[in-house]
C-alpha cells in the first residue's frame, strides 16, 4: 500500500466515524426551524398567487380579444 492509499484510507475511516455524530447533532439542532417554516409558507403563498394570476391572465386575455374583435367589426 502506497503512502497516498494509506492517507486516503485514513481519511475515509475518519469520515465514517464522524457521520453518526453529525447525524445526531443535526437531529438535535433546532436552530433555523422557524425560518424553514416561514419559507415553506411563503412558497405556498407564492404558488397560490401565481395560480391566481395565471387564471386571471386567461380571462383578461379573452376580454381583450373580445374587445378587439368588437372594434374590428365596428370599423
Amino acid at each position: 500500500m502506497t503512502n497516498r492509499e494509506t492517507i486516503r484510507a485514513t481519511q475515509r475511516d475518519r469520515a465514517r466515524s464522524r457521520v453518526p455524530g453529525l447525524a445526531a447533532r443535526f437531529k438535535r439542532d433546532t436552530c433555523g426551524t422557524t425560518a424553514i417554516e416561514y419559507t415553506l409558507i411563503t412558497g405556498l403563498i407564492f404558488l397560490a398567487i401565481v395560480t391566481a394570476l395565471h387564471l386571471y391572465a386567461d380571462s383578461v386575455g379573452a376580454m381583450y380579444k373580445y374587445i378587439g374583435d368588437a372594434i374590428a367589426r365596428s370599423t
